[in-house]
């Protein structure tokens, strides 16, 4: 049996959330920047039990007769003027991620408008949030303690990734997936 859900990537526009889903489910990344209007989506499968292996959680059990995920990774233009033609795009969600870039501040401020959207349209969903681009290090202007800070505030887990080098990019989405999942019980 496969469980099927939805899960959104919100966040302004640039900070790399096409990205983020080309690279886990394409293993694909394209240099050049083309604005994601409305919303687009890619499937995935994903195996649970290399998931729980990889991850190595003892108190973890996959449900009886389910062995993987089919998610549809939706990617939310990141315009918040025109947000009302995608909050159909929100309904129904499993999960969330929550992405920014570490080399733009006003990204990591507009976290809070992501978040608060995201629980209005959503519900309670487990979510995780991103700080995406680590790749320009030399150009970071928000820094990991309060990143930390706010994350410990939501209570959700913090991920660093660069979708351009392939960082952390499988961790993240994978302990999402194990969120989700528990989350089902």
């Amino acid at each position: 049996m496969s469980y099927r859900g939805k899960v959104i990537l919100l966040g302004d526009a640039g900070v790399g959330k096409t990205s983020l889903i080309a690279r886990y489910v394409d293993n694909m990344f394209r240099s050049e920047y083309i604005q994601t209007v409305g919303a687009n989506f890619l499937i995935k499968e994903v195996n649970l039990k290399r998931i729980v292996d990889k991850m190595k959680r003892e108190n973890l059990e996959i449900p009886s007769g389910m062995s993987s995920f089919t998610l549809f990774y939706w990617d939310i233009g990141g315009q918040k003027d025109k947000l009302f033609v995608t909050e159909y795009y929100f309904l129904q969600a499993v999960g969330a991620m929550v992405a920014f870039s570490i080399a733009n501040r006003e990204s990591f401020n507009n976290l809070d408008f992501w978040i608060s959207k995201m629980k209005e349209l959503s519900g309670d969903v487990p979510f995780i949030i991103i700080g995406n681009k680590t790749d320009l290090q030399d150009k970071r202007v928000v820094h990991t303690e309060e990143i930390e800070k706010k994350a410990k505030s939501y209570g959700v887990q913090y991920f660093e990734t660069s979708a351009k080098l392939n960082e952390s990019v499988d961790i993240a989405f994978e302990d999402l997936s194990i969120q989700i999942l528990n989350n089902l019980k």
